[in-house]
């Protein structure tokens, strides 16, 4: 081969092989520049994303802040009243479903067949049937013979411990007169007794019973009607007492006092100084049917 033949093919050799490493080069740089872009970017997308989450969470160091709700303790619920409780707790006793036995502890006012007592049974004897059996002073004991009313399924048991100037004295000294299977008691004193006398028994009566305590039935207190200014039996005084244990130890008081006195002319009411009439013993009725409506 000719020597200038040769000269040429070696000249274009070396132009080739310098193309393909300014080719490579160039390669090289363009990868070299598309990893930096790349890396760039992710940076960012990085820097980005940590910005966006210190602005959703707190810091790591930093504590939440409780919302004044959940830091302010639970308020306790008030205490039902005690006489409400009472109240409803004697209400349920009289309007319940279950058969029921209720001790009436009182004076002349309540003793006979024409009075409150008796005709309170008589209204319940609408839904339910009621015997009540009465107190004989004579003997000392129950008269045998009962006296009914109604003839619901519902069985009323009504215990009147009831007796001619009868005072909280009574049932402590009388055996039997107190009924010890009695799901209520009602007291109806006031009209008899000396002051002291009436406010001390009446205090031992009430503490036989139990009256008030957790686990005891319910106990529900009088104030009875007014009397005539010439009775000499401390109505008022008596009265007072039973309103003062009654507060005392949180028991409800049926206040047939103030249903008189709301009646008017009470005075008009009474068939003497102080025992109501047959209007009378009527709104006496009324008063405690009221009472005990649930």
């Amino acid at each position: 081969m000719p020597k200038n033949t040769l000269g040429m093919t070696s000249k274009l050799q070396w132009t080739a092989l310098a193309v393909l490493v300014v080719a490579i080069v160039a390669l090289l740089v363009v990868l070299f520049t598309q990893q930096q872009a790349y890396r760039t970017d992710a940076e960012s997308d990085r820097a980005a994303n940590n910005a966006g989450s210190s602005q959703q969470a707190p810091a790591a160091s930093e504590e939440p802040t409780a919302s004044p709700a959940a830091s302010e303790a639970p308020a306790e619920e008030a205490p039902a009243d005690p006489v409400a409780a009472a109240t409803a707790a004697a209400q349920d006793v009289v309007n319940g479903g279950e058969d029921a036995v209720i001790n009436v502890l009182g004076d002349s006012t309540s003793n006979t067949s024409s009075e409150w007592v008796y005709r309170w049974a008589d209204e319940l004897g609408t839904e339910a049937s009621v015997s009540v059996h009465t107190w004989n002073p004579a003997t000392g004991t129950w008269f045998p013979q009962a006296r009914t009313y109604g003839e619901g399924e519902r069985t009323v048991t009504i215990w009147n411990g009831s007796a001619d100037q009868g005072n909280p004295g009574f049932p402590l000294e009388l055996n039997g007169m107190i009924e010890p299977e009695a799901d209520l008691t009602i007291l109806n004193y006031g009209h008899f007794g000396d002051p002291d006398f009436v406010a001390s028994t009446l205090d031992e009566l009430l503490g036989s019973l139990d009256a008030g305590g957790e686990d005891a039935a319910p106990v529900v207190l009088t104030a009875q009607n007014p009397a005539l200014a010439t009775w000499i039996g401390y109505a008022d005084t008596n009265r007072d007492a039973m309103r003062s244990a009654a507060e005392e130890r949180e028991l409800p008081v049926i206040d047939v006092f103030a249903a008189f006195e709301e009646a008017g002319d009470w005075e008009s009411l009474l068939v003497d100084e102080v025992h109501p009439n047959d209007d009378g013993q009527q709104l006496w009725a009324d008063t405690v049917t009221e009472f005990f409506a649930a």
